[in-house]
């Protein structure tokens, strides 16, 4: 069975109450209407059926609302095929409705029946469009027996109506893929918005080349997490780093060269740090680092362990290793450093005397 999209089963799922409440009154209809000529115990039979249909009906589809949020592609289409074999059941039910009429009712009110059927095809085009293979497989089942009864009363009233059910048929059948079509493409552009959005999102709190925070998205978190250190008394430092001479490696080896030492450094420091950190490229080839819920000195050995990884690296482009080494400036939330502000300078001035001092170390 092909996959169908999950937003057309959840707009499945939201029509079905509206789709089995109105059954049941036309159900309801059919059973006053005919209490006068169906003995009563076959009507009642009938009936719980229909009612046994609509609970199932109901429990489908909340099945299918579980399998949805678990993402269980394969509990999904088996969830359908259960859904298009309680089509047919339904069909058999209308079909069986349509036979009682006719063994027990006088004419014309085989033609009652037909109309209730019509009615309920064409209301399923909205209610059921969204899985089309099902209504299709919901829509013959209804309507062949139908065609079948008509013809076998031989009458030009009931042959007159056999031509109109075949006009009818290709209008109903247009119009459920019309509705089809129509929740398809509106489902599509939401999506396409959706991700655009989620694009530009991306791309105003990314940086571009090394595809980790920015410098405007790193203050603009930082300042939420120190707010949340504060008031739960826990440890936050910053992490300030630069890499060593790196304009000569730009002037050696080509800008392309210092871009692809900026993209591998950066995965090689993922490596060392946790997911919880925020890592943000400030600007140039320096960057800096928010250890939540980390002592000056817990941060000194993860800075150290940094640096040591990257003079251990070797850089290799276009088959030219290249030697890179980084300087490290560390400080902690305390009462002299109370803001991401003060953290960034005090970082900042030690990664300064780190530089000052030969590069390719850590100071704090």
């Amino acid at each position: 069975m092909a996959a169908v999209h999950p937003k057309l089963i959840e707009s499945l799922v939201e029509q079905t109450p509206r789709a089995m409440i109105a059954m049941l009154i036309v159900s309801s209809a059919y059973f006053w209407i005919f209490i006068k000529f169906i003995p009563f115990e076959i009507l009642v039979v009938w009936f719980v059926f229909q009612m046994f249909l609509a609970m199932y009906r109901f429990y489908n589809a909340i099945m299918f609302k579980k399998y949805l949020a678990q993402k269980t592609h394969e509990k999904i289409e088996k969830n359908e095929l259960y859904f298009m074999l309680s089509n047919v059941f339904q069909a058999a039910m209308w079909t069986i409705s349509s036979v009682l009429s006719i063994v027990y009712a006088p004419q014309p009110y085989e033609l009652v029946s037909l109309i209730m059927i019509i009615g309920i095809i064409t209301a399923a085009a909205l209610s059921m469009s969204s899985l089309y293979k099902a209504y299709l497989l919901f829509f013959f089942s209804m309507i062949i027996p139908q065609i079948i009864i008509m013809i076998s009363f031989g009458e030009h009233q009931h042959i007159g109506l056999v031509v109109l059910i075949f006009i009818y048929i290709p209008a109903t059948i247009l119009l459920s893929r019309a509705i089809y079509n129509s929740r398809l493409s509106s489902i599509e552009a939401n999506d396409s918005l959706e991700k655009s959005v989620n694009e530009l999102h991306r791309l105003s709190i990314m940086d571009n080349l090394t595809n980790i925070y920015n410098r405007r998205y790193f203050f603009e978190m930082s300042k939420k997490l120190i707010a949340t250190a504060f008031r739960e008394q826990k440890p936050v430092s910053l992490i300030m780093l630069d890499i060593d001479l790196f304009k000569r490696v730009n002037d050696n080896y080509g800008h392309q060269a210092g871009d692809y030492i900026l993209i591998d450094l950066v995965k090689e420091l993922e490596k060392v740090i946790r997911k919880s950190d925020v890592f943000a490229r400030i600007g140039g080839e320096e960057f800096t680092i928010l250890l939540n819920n980390t002592s000056l000195e817990r941060a000194k050995v993860i800075a150290e362990k940094m640096r040591l990884t990257i003079e251990n690296k070797v850089f290799i482009y276009n088959t030219t290793s290249i030697d890179i080494t980084i300087s490290i400036g560390v400080s902690e939330l305390n009462t002299e450093n109370t803001s991401i502000e003060d953290l960034y300078k005090r970082a900042d001035k030690q990664l300064y005397r780190a530089k000052h001092k030969g590069r390719n170390r850590v100071c704090a």
